[in-house]
């Protein structure tokens, strides 16, 4: 193939890559709302204070547990930034940049994701209400499609391999 082909060809999966990363980064904040209306509609901010908690007589669980969730709904955010940041530097061409940051990304779902999951166990499985359940799906969904940029992303780069004759 001609250089002028192999360059269309990689400014192609460029924009691809940049239009996916756009759209990753715009579900990662849309499982952020949800996350956010399924959390304030459950009883579980109520629990954010200590002795709510304890009062409560569920003990200090189900403060941390809120608390875990509130930190889940933060790493989700900074994902989406990263996954945001990855796209801008594949547009420079900072490849190796990229890369670390989709990981980085998948690495804060999968927190997200983890934290998230620690409010379905007792006892503030009792507390949150069927939504919640939603957003747990779609973090799960949020580390499938960073998994997916890396995929797109090494279709970028094997345009820029040196090829040999």
């Amino acid at each position: 193939m001609s250089r002028a082909v192999l360059y269309r060809r990689s400014e192609e999966q460029k924009q691809r890559f940049s239009l996916y990363g756009m759209l990753t980064a715009l579900f990662h904040l849309v499982t952020l709302l949800a996350g956010g209306v399924a959390y304030a509609s459950s009883n579980l901010p109520v629990y954010l204070s200590m002795n709510a908690a304890v009062a409560s007589g569920h003990g200090t669980a189900v403060f941390f547990q809120s608390m875990l969730a509130l930190l889940s709904f933060i790493v989700l955010a900074v994902s989406a930034l990263l996954i945001f940041l990855s796209r801008a530097t594949t547009a420079r061409g900072e490849f190796t940049s990229s890369s670390k940051l989709i990981y980085s990304a998948i690495v804060a779902d999968a927190l997200a994701l983890a934290f998230a999951a620690a409010s379905l166990a007792p006892p503030a499985s009792g507390i949150i209400n069927s939504l919640y359940y939603v957003f747990i799906v779609m973090a799960a969904a949020c580390i499938a499609m960073a998994l997916f940029a890396v995929v797109l992303l090494r279709g970028v780069v094997s345009y820029y391999t040196p090829r040999r004759k």
